[in-house]
């Protein structure tokens, strides 16, 4: 029964109470200041970290533009190379390679026919010279014709499309036949070859 008699005023009881719950609301304040110290300093190490590493990557960038901006001649010298690149390879596909023509014409002429003059424009040409005989003549106007001719080139043995004989004549003093032949051809055929 002792147990049970309090004899603490009761002003008292009430103040500690008060007392203890101040306590208590102080303790856990603190300790909620304390989380929110940690929380916020890790907060700012990891932004600081972010900062440093953003600062690190732009310095990067940076730097990686100068290199860029420095080869900047470098990349209008490749463009200028290409270019020219271009141009030449135009130039040395699309041009007609007149060798091939000549040296076609020299395949299919017989061993007596002598070429002495040719005058070579897009598409035609113009040959004058002489033959040991008319039948050599004839025979070298056939080969010229002749798409399944042999001897030249096999990629030009349709080059040559119509032939006019202009003039044919004998000449007495050293017995051959002059002769004056117009010629067509493909253009196209000696361009790529």
């Amino acid at each position: 029964m002792l147990n049970d008699i309090n004899l603490i005023p009761q002003t008292e009881v009430i103040e500690q109470k008060k007392s203890k719950v101040l306590a208590s609301s102080s303790v856990f304040s603190v300790l909620l200041l304390l989380i929110a110290l940690g929380v916020s300093a890790y907060f700012f190490t990891t932004l600081s970290k972010v900062n440093s590493e953003i600062k690190k990557t732009d310095s990067e960038i940076e730097s990686l533009r100068s290199k860029i901006k420095s080869m900047s001649e470098v990349e209008i010298a490749a463009r200028n190379l290409d270019k020219r690149y271009t141009a030449l390879k135009n130039l040395f596909t699309g041009r007609s390679k007149y060798s091939l023509l000549l040296r076609e014409l020299e395949a299919r002429k017989p061993s007596d026919v002598s070429i002495q003059n040719s005058d070579i424009r897009p598409g035609q040409i113009s040959i004058s010279g002489t033959s040991g005989s008319y039948i050599s003549l004839k025979s070298f106007m056939d080969n010229l014709l002749n798409k399944e001719f042999l001897d030249g080139n096999a990629e030009l043995k349709d080059l040559f499309t119509t032939l006019s004989l202009n003039s044919v004549s004998l000449d007495k003093s050293n017995n051959s036949v002059k002769f004056f032949i117009v010629l067509t051809y493909q253009d196209g055929r000696l361009q790529g070859l």
